[in-house]
């Protein structure tokens, strides 16, 4: 294989949308499928009157990340390619 070429590989960030902030947040984590299901049951079960801090651990530029239950307006999982090693 040619060292000067690049593999293109491909990676599904998880991404939790915050009320009132633009961007959302970004985590790479191995099980993204597991977390996305754990994100929607956490909205759906979000109580104003009793917020829960929820802590996620990603593999990333984000290592840690403590949100509020009550201000997670949404999930998605993005797929994305990058030019691997």
């Amino acid at each position: 294989m040619n060292p000067y070429q690049a593999q293109i590989q491909t990676r599904k960030p998880l991404l939790i949308f915050l009320k009132h902030v633009g961007p959302p947040v970004v985590l790479y984590i191995e099980d993204v499928e597991t977390a996305y299901n754990e994100v929607k049951k956490i909205i759906t079960t979000a109580n104003p009157q009793a917020p829960k801090l929820i802590e996620k651990i990603g593999n990333g530029p984000l290592k840690k990340v403590a949100i509020l239950d009550t201000q997670i307006a949404g999930v998605a999982i993005q797929e994305e390619n990058f030019v691997g090693q």
